[in-house]
């Protein structure tokens, strides 16, 4: 079944719903295009959605997009309706300048929204890395709102440590360098990122995957919104000082599950154990040779991890 969108698309945005609807064919999925009209600054957020069961919101990460969840899809769509939202500033969302609106608040401030719009008062929720962090602070801020909370791959937010490279991003002509550097331009350099920083294995992964995120470069103030993310995110000395949740975390009360891989780019396991451990109801799977997006490896550890926790199959109740 193709992918069900809203409207007919703008001529800017249909390369965008073409390769979403490529991504959701080669996975199976049958899913919905939708929006959510927000107050400002997010305006329009645009959502993927599936399946039928009680909800479950993902959040992706610093420079992807809802559709990364797609083939994830498949183990989740008969027990839960999925949200995928474009963050602000990805997809067909509204750009936002993340320079002029603080991220700590405004992550919570417009998921809460969107949450609001959709009739929705209390959901589970997964997130990964800076959609991980998003997830943190929407359960710091707001707990009746989470129901359950899965942090796949480590979410930011549990140390100001960062690789060296995101530590030069603020920094004028060099951060310029390093934006276009890092963008990928075809297929085969955004599996060359996610082999550096992503996955330890992309084999699992059709070109079809990549398509959304490549041809989202081309749509009106994609590339400066995330621009705008990546100088208020690292900084020479790690990370800005609005992503440091360590604490924060510790007083979660939420039933609460970390899934981290040995091989993850960003943070090591030692990062979130400790803090897992610190908290009233949390555990923590280890997935060995998995990287910082574990879903997206060959084999279904991680879905597994997190189908049994999200629905209440397990309770998190020690650290692994």
């Amino acid at each position: 079944m193709p992918l069900d969108h809203a409207a007919d698309p703008s001529a800017e945005a249909k390369p965008y719903v073409e390769a979403l609807a490529r991504v959701c064919d080669y996975y199976d999925v049958d899913a919905e295009s939708r929006y959510a009209d927000l107050p400002d600054p997010a305006r329009k957020v645009h959502y993927l959605t599936a399946g039928d069961g009680p909800p479950l919101l993902l959040l992706h990460g610093l420079s992807t997009n809802g559709a990364t969840w797609v083939p994830m899809f498949d183990a989740l769509t008969d027990r839960f309706t999925v949200y995928a939202p474009d963050r602000p500033g990805r997809g067909l969302s509204t750009a936002v300048d993340y320079r002029e609106t603080g991220f700590r608040e405004f992550g919570v401030e417009y998921v809460a929204d969107l949450l609001d719009a959709l009739g929705i008062e209390e959901t589970a929720v997964m997130g990964n890395s800076l959609g991980g962090f998003q997830s943190l602070a929407l359960t710091v801020d707001r707990p009746e709102r989470v129901r359950r909370l899965c942090l796949v791959g480590a979410p930011a937010g549990l140390s100001r440590s960062i690789p060296p490279l995101f530590r030069l991003l603020d920094l004028p002509l060099v951060g310029d360098w390093l934006f276009d550097y890092i963008e990928a331009e075809s297929v085969a350099d955004a599996r060359d990122a996610y082999r550096r920083i992503n996955v330890e294995d992309d084999s699992a992964l059709p070109d079809a995957y990549f398509e959304p995120g490549l041809v989202a470069e081309d749509l009106p103030g994609q590339r400066e919104s995330l621009r705008s993310l990546m100088e208020t995110l690292g900084t020479v000395r790690g990370m800005g000082p609005q992503f440091d949740l360590h604490e924060e975390v510790r007083g979660i009360e939420t039933p609460t599950r970390f899934v981290w891989g040995t091989e993850d780019y960003f943070w090591s396991p030692s990062v979130g154990r400790p803090v897992a451990g610190a908290m009233a109801n949390a555990d923590f799977v280890t997935l060995n040779d998995h990287g910082h997006m574990p879903w997206l490896e060959p084999g279904d550890a991680a879905e597994e991890a997190a189908v049994e926790f999200l629905t209440g199959e397990v309770r998190p109740d020690s650290i692994s």
